[in-house]
């Protein structure tokens, strides 16, 4: 029976004994030999494939982005996928955290628009936004809690690449997709990282010169205000969190993580969200509500500047 239940795509392994989050950066592990990456990245072509058919034999929505597999697995294998993202799930797995193991992960040279793929393990729960409206006050409390304790416990790690420098784990640039092209940086101080963010800005669906201008101000609020980097997560969404019996089993998706300005983890999270939703409150009570300015000023930048994403 239990083999058999492997086979079932809830399947998970038993949770390990969760570590106290620690504050100390982990070291950075060593990347995998090209030659290794390239014969994991055949290999996954291959569990891709499989898993349309395995989805089709358990009943299950197949999702080529993210491929289910038996024995408590998934393989990501999505647009942007990169050796940042394995880097820093493996950093914040090893320092506590509630994070997938990585089996091991591929290349792949022919789509760079997917240049990485990962394969881990599947973690127990629902997600946060699924489960929110069916939560005891109690449950909601504990889990606002230790998400604002994982949180708080990362920006407290120390970047290794000095006190100024906005980039990934590795020093890379980092992906978001709130930005055009969905990458930006590396930068040497936030000053460079304003300029960058407002350069596309342009009055095309404003309905006049003045009301342009106007969000021109708020959005150049930002250049007034200075901020610590901090580490961040950078895109904390209610569908990367998982919670199960009034805690959260699963906190998911870095491939945006890196050393970003303070209010960035934030801002991110509520610059689209209506204030009526209970999101908004959650995350002003994760520490939001310290970033007020910052999330006009963001709101009137994303006005400016959302006709020139790249989507």
């Amino acid at each position: 029976m239990t083999l058999f239940r492997c086979f079932m795509p809830d399947f998970t392994w038993p949770d390990r004994a969760q570590p106290t989050p620690t504050d100390q950066l982990p070291p950075t592990p060593c990347l995998a030999r090209p030659s290794t990456r390239l014969f994991w990245g055949i290999l996954h072509k291959y569990l891709r494939r499989f898993s349309q058919s395995y989805c089709g034999w358990v009943g299950i929505p197949y999702d080529n982005q993210i491929a289910q597999l038996p024995f408590g697995l998934i393989l990501k294998w999505s647009d942007g996928t990169r050796i940042e993202e394995v880097v820093t799930m493996q950093v914040a797995r090893c320092a506590g955290l509630p994070v997938p193991k990585v089996i091991c992960y591929g290349e792949h040279p022919d789509t760079p628009h997917a240049p990485v793929s990962i394969l881990m393990t599947r973690l127990p729960g629902r997600e946060l936004g699924q489960s929110y409206e069916t939560l005891s006050d109690n449950d909601r409390e504990s889990i606002l809690k230790e998400l604002k304790g994982y949180l708080d416990t990362i920006r407290k790690w120390k970047n290794p690449w000095g006190g100024y420098r906005i980039c990934s784990l590795l020093g890379t640039p980092i992906r978001s997709i709130r930005v055009p092209n969905h990458l930006i940086g590396p930068f040497e101080m936030e000053q460079d990282l304003n300029e960058y963010l407002i350069k596309p800005a342009w009055a095309e669906g404003f309905p006049s010169k003045t009301a342009y201008n106007d969000a021109l101000d708020r959005a150049k609020v930002m250049e007034t205000l200075s901020h610590r980097i901090l580490f961040t997560h950078g895109d904390l969404q209610h569908h990367n969190i998982l919670v199960q019996d009034g805690r959260i089993t699963g906190f998911l998706d870095w491939e945006s993580a890196g050393w970003y300005p303070e209010y960035w983890e934030f801002t991110t999270a509520l610059r689209a969200t209506l204030e009526d939703f209970w999101w908004y409150d959650f995350v002003l009570r994760l520490g939001g509500d310290t970033y007020l300015k910052e999330l006009d000023s963001e709101r009137a930048l994303t006005s400016l500047t959302s006709a020139s994403y790249y989507w």
